[in-house]
């Protein structure tokens, strides 16, 4: 009977410990990311010789810059808000494209020229990688975020296309609240844009993209959750891969702790 009532218990707790798991939240962190041209594309003119940039970075385009700053499998990068600090600007670049014939023509393409974006992100457990739970050691991942974000980041970075290279620096978390916008004491309604892919977690499940109403208060964008978006596309050209084996958060750690050793 003791032994029975021990089991019970044990098992309660193991069942709780998931459940902290699946609740995880990390602290929020805040980068800043400047460059000299940005090009976050507006579906709407993929099609034609000229490409337009939206004036404002998407929340797909930020998390792409965010993993690149530091992601894995095991977590999600989420991104919260953005400050637009300088005023939106374009200029338009002729380029020369190469067509199905080899042939060549000139097309348009509008950039965002001398931008700066301040972001606020926090990560989450990634849910679908249930084999990764050996690696939902949150107090590195948190130190290796803080450590890549003050290293401009793991990878290259760009503003939405590659040709538009971005600079990486670490701000705090008063530097950002209290940093000023050009559009402070506006508030401007910058329509239907794209959100974000909810991409497939197998075979079965079709590729979406969510497109929601956005709205920039005091320079501020806070982006709607993918339920709270007001238009969603079922997508089907998209090749489902099969997750591989990652480095332990355990290495990549002590990889830090090395390089910083060799730095010192």
């Amino acid at each position: 009977m003791r032994h029975f009532f021990y089991s019970k218990i044990k098992n309660s707790n193991i069942k709780e410990k998931k459940e902290d798991f699946t609740l995880y939240r990390s602290r929020n962190f805040y980068a800043r990311i400047r460059g000299d041209r940005a090009l976050f594309t507006n579906p709407a003119t993929k099609g034609g010789s000229e490409r337009s940039s939206y004036s404002v970075p998407t929340r797909q385009a930020l998390q792409g810059i965010v993993d690149g700053i530091y992601h894995k499998p095991t977590f999600t990068n989420v991104i919260t808000e953005v400050k637009i600090v300088n005023q939106i600007q374009t200029e338009l670049h002729g380029v020369r494209a190469l067509l199905h014939d080899y042939s060549a023509d000139l097309s348009y393409v509008s950039y965002l020229c001398d931008v700066e974006y301040l972001v606020k992100f926090h990560f989450i457990w990634n849910e679908n990688r249930e084999d990764l739970m050996q690696d939902r050691q949150a107090n590195k991942h948190e130190a290796i975020m803080d450590r890549s974000i003050r290293k401009g980041g793991r990878r290259d970075v760009f503003l939405g296309t590659r040709e538009c290279f971005a600079l990486v620096d670490e701000i705090s978390q008063e530097e950002y609240e209290s940093s000023t916008s050009y559009y402070d004491g506006f508030s401007i309604d910058l329509g239907i844009m794209f959100h974000s892919f909810a991409y497939p977690t197998d075979k079965k499940t079709p590729l979406k993209s969510y497109f929601a109403k956005t709205v920039m208060e005091n320079g501020v964008i806070k982006f709607k959750t993918q339920k709270e978006c007001e238009i969603v596309n079922t997508l089907s050209s998209y090749a489902f891969k099969l997750p591989s084996q990652i480095k332990s958060v355990d290495d990549e750690f002590n990889e830090y702790e090395e390089m910083e050793k060799g730095e010192s």
